[in-house]
């Protein structure tokens, strides 16, 4: 069992369409922006492991970051929320099924 987050900064729509759209590797309604390039750096510098679990696997990941985390990892919550609010990154959870 695992839950998805995902993170942006900027783009436009409707953030359910946009977790869809994310879901299937489709970025087109989001803008590429360095804050969420930071926020990817500091999260693979504070969580190496979530290497494996993090989306896009290659690329400047300056759009979006999009997360599917196993049970075993649900306790860096707190610190993924922590880091993407100092960024002012917007997301959308996947099993809550709204924004946040």
């Amino acid at each position: 069992m695992s839950s998805d987050f995902a993170f942006w900064k900027a783009g436009s729509g409707n953030p359910a369409e946009i977790y869809d759209a994310l879901a299937e590797g489709v970025a087109d309604a989001l803008e590429p922006h360095p804050d969420v390039a930071v926020f990817r750096g500091e999260l693979l510098e504070r969580w190496p492991d979530l290497a494996d679990v993090l989306e896009p696997g290659d690329g400047p990941g300056d759009r979006y970051v999009l997360l599917t985390l196993p049970l075993r990892m649900l306790s860096y919550l707190d610190g993924i929320f922590e880091l993407a609010g100092k960024y002012e990154l917007h997301g959308y959870s996947g099993v809550a099924g709204e924004p946040f």
